[in-house]
Formats: structure tokens, C-alpha cells, sequence
């Protein structure tokens, strides 16, 4: 351990400092620790929301989708096959989109109805997970429990084994939906569809009752206030489409690499459009990308606010220890000796205050990611009623690096101030 170090310490640690340095140093080391907790906790729960967001996106609706803008799509069955033997595909479905018109509750809503095979539609999305029974009911305890669950609407909502049951055929609503519709698990409503079919006294809109077998919550507002499921069988019915469907959904081994494997698909298949979730919500994640930037650089200024105590508490320091650094040089100390001195103190400072806000930050995060303190109202966000955490350690990386690169930077002003000082002047009246 060379002088500087030694000195530096005993600087830092000495009891008889002046107490208003003592204070501005404490103050320092709070407020840095401060910036780097709120850092860390809000890039995890942003993390944390991101993450969530994208599992329900990614699971409430295929990963890829090919379709056709005009009648829809006649030979799908062959087409599904080729789509299966393309690397990376896990599994596809058919599925026919509509607008229509729901009745039924005290609210008439227009809906986005998709025509789903119900035996094939949980191996392309993840609807299986996103069933209930209740309006933002209690979610099943175990994966056991909701499979069952989920099974039991999704078989309820087959057309032609409620044909063979002579039930009511059934239909799933976002949760959203039918609580503004007033209207749950056993209700009938009426599927008013846009086409029209011929009568005696002119043509008529087709209008079918269907039973309320299911809810459908994904945690997307934009998805539960709009969508409608049903067997893709009967809505072909409703809607006069013969046997065409709306297009194919598809299942990817991994979310991320559904733009590529889009790109493969579209190449190999000219008359069709295909899509990509990625594609689709582009601009959300990329507003969300923006907005932990944004983030970041505001919640950082803390930790420059802190650091400038730092250059405070040090001036403060020269000044007090001028004498004893002018007999320092005197006895041979180096200008670089001295500046190291005091870049010691501020860089401890700078460590202790940041470690100190790495070990609370992480704790915070644990807390609220293992206790339900803060209650989050159901349908807010995906993900349940509690508040999304996902650490990410290149963030908490950078943080660390951030918070210790700017406690380091603003020791270079008072170490080099107390370098040049002249070690005749202090010593010119002893």
C-alpha cells in the first residue's frame, strides 16, 4: 500500500474532520446510492413489463400469419402441409377473421371474431393459458388446473360435437368485452354479421345465438376489449364463406426469429401476404425501447447531482488539508501523489455509494417480485396483479459502470486543484 492510499484513508476515516465535510460526504454516498436503486428497480420492472408484454402478444395470436386480402384462402389444407415442412415450423392452423356486430348483454359492441380449430389452435398460440371461467376471475393455482380448464371450454367450443350434443354452439369473449357488455359464462348472445342473405321481405343481416362458454384474458386491453372466438367452422357458416378461411396461423420455435423464418415462408409462397408479430407491434416495442432510454438518462442526472457533493465535500477537503499537503511536497510528494490522494477519496465514495445502491436495488427488486405489496388491478397490464420484475444484469452492468465512471470523473477537478497548490503559501506564516 503506497503513501497515497494510506493518507487517502486516513482523510476519509479521520474523527477529526470537520463535521460539514462529514455531512456533505454522507450526503454524497446517500444520494448516489438513491440514484442507482431507482435505476435499477425501474429498468427491472420495465424488464419486467416488456418481457410480459411480449409473452402475451407472442402468445395470444401466431407468431407468423399467412393470408390473402381478397375471399380468403381455398386450399389451405394442402398449403398447411407445405408450411409444416418448413425448418422452424412447430405448428400451424387455420383461422378465419371477421367483423361483426355482438348483442345479447345491455351493451351492443363490435367486435373482431376469429374462427379457431379448437383441437389445433393451443399448439399454435397459447389461448389454452388465457381461458377462464370468470370475469378477471382467480387464475388456476397449478398448470394441471388450467389445462383442465382450458380443455373443457375449448372442447364446449367445438361445432361439431355440440351439433352431435344438440348444445348451443359456443363462444369465448375477451374479458374486457363482456364485462362492457355485462354479460359471463352461460349467457346467450346474438353474432350479428355484416353479410346479408335473402327473405321474402328483402335481405337481412345473418344472425346466430350463441352460448358464452369461455372468457379470454390475455392482460392486452387492445385485445380483450375486441376479440371474439369461435369455432373457424361455424363462422365460416354465419358468414356465408364456403370452405375458405381467412389464413393460417403458425407456431415458431423461437419468438425472435419469426421475421426470418416470415421471410423464408414469403419466398416460397408468391400468391399469399405473410406477416410477423414483430412486424405487426414494430412500433410499440420500439416506443418502449425508447421510453427505458429516456429512463435511464433522467434517473442517471440523480447520480450526477450526487457526484457534484463529491467535488464539494473534496474543495472543502483541500482546503482544510492545505498545510499538511504543502509540508507533503515539501517532503518530497509528487504533484501526481497528491491528486491520487484525493481521487481515492472521491473514487471510495463513489464505490460505496454505488455498491450500497446495487445491494438495495437488487433487494427492492426481490421484494416485489416475491410479495404482493403493491396490488395491480386486473386488466391492466399482462402478467396478473403483480408488479412485473426481470433483473437484467448487463443493466444492473451499467449502472454499476455509469454510476462509478461519473464518481470518478468529478474527483479529477479537486485532485488536480489540490496537485497545484503552492506549498510556500500555506507555509508562509508557520
Amino acid at each position: 500500500m503506497g503513501y497515497e492510499t494510506y493518507i487517502g484513508r486516513r482523510y476519509l476515516f479521520s474523527r477529526r474532520r470537520d463535521r460539514s465535510i462529514s455531512l456533505i460526504t454522507w450526503i454524497s454516498i446517500v444520494g448516489i446510492a438513491l440514484g442507482v436503486i431507482a435505476l435499477i428497480v425501474s429498468t427491472s420492472v420495465m424488464n419486467g413489463f416488456r418481457t410480459n408484454l411480449q409473452d402475451a402478444v407472442t402468445g395470444a395470436l401466431p407468431h407468423i400469419t399467412v393470408f390473402s386480402w381478397s375471399a380468403g384462402i381455398s386450399d389451405y389444407e394442402k398449403l398447411q402441409g407445405e408450411l409444416s415442412k418448413i425448418p422452424d415450423v412447430v405448428a400451424v392452423a387455420p383461422y378465419v377473421y371477421k367483423q361483426a356486430m355482438l348483442t345479447g348483454g345491455r351493451k351492443p359492441k363490435g367486435v373482431l371474431l376469429r374462427g379457431i380449430d379448437p383441437e389445433r389452435e393451443p399448439n399454435v398460440t397459447r389461448i389454452a393459458s388465457f381461458l377462464r371461467e370468470e370475469i378477471y376471475g382467480p387464475i388456476p393455482e397449478t398448470q394441471e388446473a388450467q389445462a383442465v380448464l382450458s380443455r373443457r371450454i375449448l372442447r364446449r367450443l367445438d361445432h361439431p360435437d355440440a351439433r352431435s350434443a344438440k348444445l348451443r354452439d359456443g363462444i369465448i369473449l375477451g374479458a374486457a368485452l363482456a364485462q362492457q357488455m355485462e354479460v359471463s359464462v352461460g349467457d346467450t348472445v346474438q353474432v350479428v354479421s355484416s353479410d346479408q342473405r335473402m327473405t321474402p321481405i328483402g335481405d337481412v343481416p345473418r344472425v346466430k345465438k350463441l352460448e358464452v362458454v369461455g372468457i379470454f384474458e390475455s392482460g392486452i386491453s387492445g385485445y380483450d376489449e375486441v376479440l371474439a372466438f369461435a369455432d373457424y367452422r361455424l363462422v365460416r357458416k354465419i358468414f356465408g364463406m364456403k370452405a375458405r378461411v381467412s389464413g393460417i396461423g403458425i407456431r415458431v420455435e423461437d419468438p425472435e426469429s419469426a421475421p426470418e423464418v416470415a421471410q423464408t415462408i414469403q419466398a416460397q409462397i408468391q400468391n399469399h401476404f405473410v406477416s410477423n408479430w414483430a412486424d405487426e407491434n414494430k412500433s410499440l416495442f420500439q416506443v418502449m425501447k425508447l421510453e427505458k432510454i429516456g429512463l435511464f438518462l433522467i434517473l442517471t442526472l440523480i447520480i450526477v447531482v450526487a457526484a457534484f457533493n463529491i467535488i464539494s465535500s473534496l474543495v472543502m477537503l483541500v482546503v482544510e488539508k492545505s498545510r499538511e499537503i504543502a509540508i507533503l511536497k515539501s517532503l518530497g510528494a509528487t504533484d501526481g501523489g497528491i491528486r491520487r490522494i484525493f481521487m481515492f477519496q472521491g473514487t471510495v465514495i463513489g464505490l460505496i455509494g454505488t455498491l450500497s445502491g446495487v445491494g438495495l436495488g437488487l433487494a427492492i427488486c426481490w421484494v416485489l417480485k416475491t410479495y404482493d405489496l403493491i396490488e395491480i388491478p386486473a386488466g391492466v397490464y399482462p402478467g396478473g396483479n403483480r408488479i412485473p420484475v426481470l433483473i437484467d444484469w448487463m443493466d444492473v452492468a451499467l449502472t454499476t459502470g455509469c454510476s462509478f465512471l461519473i464518481c470518478f470523473l468529478v474527483t479529477l477537478y479537486p485532485s488536480t486543484k489540490a496537485a497545484r497548490l503552492n506549498p510556500v503559501d500555506p507555509l508562509r506564516y508557520e
